[in-house]
């Protein structure tokens, strides 16, 4: 690991090499560490958006620790190790504990703990850990800004995960500027909700940010979009939709849209045509069901197995980032009154990855519908092609570069 260091994947690819393996592809989560970070006992504390980068956790009971265990080559000894993966009932949280003992050295600056999750030529899969001293030698000047930025200062508590292939950060002047004003509105400490309902968390902060409500409902800062959400604990997760965007699929055959309707839909109550359905990679009771074709790149539109149209995965990575270039999710503790928030989190994507659309789409958490429905004479009222995702908390899982920097 002396070489110079180019890219994330240089990077990766010397870990994974040291183990004897060859490297596909990979990701890697890192954390410049806190005094409430060590390696042993206590371990190294992992935000709840990252729980998903490690081996699943069962907690049988809420009120109990737990505990899984997994293996992982250790880039600074070059041996396997094993790693604990605990959740501690009290705070409640999840740690990573059994690492090296580098990361337990005060002494030296910044301390900087990377995780990695490598997909082999071979198929496998593995984690690999590393660490690295800001005052000693020059690994640490290497890893950090292709990690976050050479523009962003490093302090305890910032948090990478970025896609090995993932490009350059663009940490320029509308992100400095935004997170000027995040810090200046959480020094505030508790301020007035300024609306009643689900959307006060935006619409307070977009207020104090200074930005004006407008009618095509983006919550845009110069090019970032911003999404409010509560900062939420150990377990929940919200349970809304969002759309992701719209996008009608390249059809097989040209047909009327009439004749469409007749050939995806069936007869409401009412004698009518609809086709009010929900599409995943499992058939539904209309027989529709989506099927990702990475030899041909798109995602195929089924009836009963037989294709009926499909979206090249190019068309669907130019509607995400047009969409959702650059997102910062703004999180904030409610009052128990309700009449107030304590803005806390501020996470950064960017670079929207088909690749983690298409997961998203084999998981079933982002889904395909159809609006149609018969009108009189024939003719067809459509409510448009829309992509969505099952739950705002995965939204983040979009994006190849995300970083919490508060």
């Amino acid at each position: 690991m002396n070489q110079n260091i180019l890219t994330l994947e240089d990077y990766v690819r010397a870990m994974v090499q040291a183990a004897g393996r060859r490297l596909k592809s990979g990701e890697i989560l890192a954390k410049i560490l806190t005094k409430n970070d060590d390696s042993g006992r206590h371990g190294v504390l992992i935000p709840t958006e990252h729980y998903d980068f490690f081996p699943e956790l069962e907690i049988v009971d809420i009120n109990e620790n737990a505990t899984t265990f997994f293996n992982a080559f250790d880039s600074i000894t070059c041996k396997p190790v094993e790693l604990a993966w605990k959740y501690y009932q009290r705070y409640p949280e999840r740690r990573i504990t059994r690492l090296n003992g580098i990361l337990n050295d005060k002494n030296h600056g910044f301390i900087l703990a990377v995780f990695v999750k490598a997909m082999h030529e071979d198929g496998s899969e593995s984690y690999y850990i590393d660490g690295a001293l800001s005052d000693e030698g020059n690994k640490f000047a290497q890893i950090y800004p292709l990690l976050f930025s050479e523009k962003l200062d490093p302090e305890p508590g910032l948090v990478a995960l970025r896609d090995i292939s993932s490009t350059e950060l663009q940490f320029d002047e509308p992100l400095t500027d935004l997170l000027q004003k995040f810090d200046q509105i959480a020094e505030m400490g508790w301020v007035k909700n300024l609306r009643s309902g689900d959307t006060g968390i935006g619409y307070t902060f977009e207020s104090l940010v200074g930005i004006e409500e407008n009618n095509d409902k983006k919550a845009d800062y110069r090019g970032i979009e911003i999404k409010c959400k509560k900062l939420k604990s150990e377990g929940t997760r919200s349970t809304g939709k969002i759309n992701l965007f719209q996008e009608a699929p390249v059809w097989a055959e040209k047909l009327s849209n009439y004749a469409r309707l007749e050939k995806i839909g069936r007869l409401n109550g009412d004698g009518r045509l609809a086709c009010y359905s929900q599409l995943t990679t499992k058939e539904n009771n209309l027989g529709l069901l989506l099927k990702a074709n990475d030899v041909n790149a798109i995602v195929e539109l089924l009836k009963q197995f037989e294709q009926i149209g499909y979206w090249p995965y190019q068309t669907l990575e130019d509607r995400l980032l047009e969409k959702h270039s650059r997102t910062a999710f703004i999180k904030a503790e409610i009052s128990k009154s309700g009449t107030q928030f304590k803005y806390k989190e501020f996470v950064y994507c960017e670079q929207p990855s088909i690749q983690k659309f298409i997961q998203l789409v084999l998981s079933n958490e982002i889904v395909f519908e159809f609006t149609m429905s018969e009108k009189e004479n024939r003719k067809v009222r459509n409510h448009g092609y829309p992509w969505r995702l099952n739950h705002e908390d995965l939204l983040d899982r979009l994006f190849s570069t995300k970083l919490q920097l508060r």
